[in-house]
């Protein structure tokens, strides 16, 4: 099986693992309780993380800007 990705989602893959690259240990934790959620239902970190409601994902955001201040 041949999967061909669009530029849109190589650029949403880059800007995530960016995200990650720069995460708080705090939210890395976060961000590791997802992937172990996506190993159990056979998902891609990717496809849960977009997902995740606004709510979630701003809470994540801010975690990670309060953690980088102190």
């Amino acid at each position: 099986m041949i999967v061909i990705m669009t530029q849109v989602e190589r650029k949403y893959m880059q800007q995530v693992d960016d995200f990650i690259l720069g995460a708080s240990p705090e939210v890395l934790s976060k961000l590791a309780e997802i992937d172990k959620k996506t190993q159990l239902e056979g998902l891609t970190f990717y496809d849960v993380y977009s997902a995740l409601s606004d709510e979630d994902r701003k809470q994540i955001l801010v975690r990670n800007i309060q953690n980088k201040k102190d």
